[in-house]
């Protein structure tokens, strides 16, 4: 192929370029918040200093190891078994707190030492698919199926504080594990966690 004149040659140099980027390695797509990229899961996220992945890693992580150190499970006779309830959200933003208590549970899973049943948000669903009808010799064989050692239970609170300049929120997550035939509280810790912004004072 000849290029006759100058034009041509601009359009056809122009086209090679354009095939060029095409076909070269992609970094990241372009949505309308801007270019996309993968980064590690368990890199500090410090955007906002609202609830968020590291805040839920950290957390998750901390109650997992207190629990399994914990004697009524690290010298527990037989794995106990274990009711994981909702985590109460009780801060001014949108926290989901499943998040959290599906991690723990995940980790303590793996750990080995512990078995869980399902919660009684989700014991219908357990029940139906065992085709299970609702009579009253079911609901005490349920009952049976559903006996817990314990309960954990917990709730997340917060403080928030701003100024012009400063922005500051104080996070603390509550977890208690309860033997459900005495009511004893045999167990519980708390994560705190702090995050504060701050904006430049222009001066002139």
């Amino acid at each position: 192929m000849t290029c006759r004149t100058p034009l041509h040659r601009i359009a056809f140099l122009s086209l090679v370029l354009l095939l060029a980027a095409c076909g070269g390695p992609q970094t990241g797509r372009v949505s309308g918040d801007g270019e996309v990229t993968y980064d590690d899961s368990q890199a500090e996220e410090t955007v906002t200093t609202g609830w968020g992945s590291t805040d839920l890693q950290t957390t998750a992580e901390s109650m997992t190891q207190s629990l399994l150190s914990s004697r009524w499970i690290a010298q527990a006779a037989a794995h106990p078994k274990i009711r994981l309830r909702e985590v109460k959200n009780y801060t001014d933003e949108h926290i989901d707190t499943k998040g959290i208590t599906d991690k723990i549970r995940i980790r303590l899973l793996r750990s080995g030492a512990v078995r869980f049943l399902a919660d009684e948000s989700n014991l219908d669903d357990v029940f139906a698919e065992r085709d299970l009808t609702e009579t009253a010799t079911t609901r005490s064989e349920n009952k049976l199926m559903a006996d817990t050692d314990y309960i954990i239970t917990g709730a997340v609170r917060s403080i928030r504080k701003r100024t012009k300049t400063v922005g500051d929120v104080f996070y603390q997550i509550t977890l208690e594990m309860t033997d459900p035939q005495s009511g004893e509280i045999v167990w519980a810790d708390e994560q705190e966690i702090r995050k504060r912004t701050t904006k430049p004072k222009i001066g002139w």
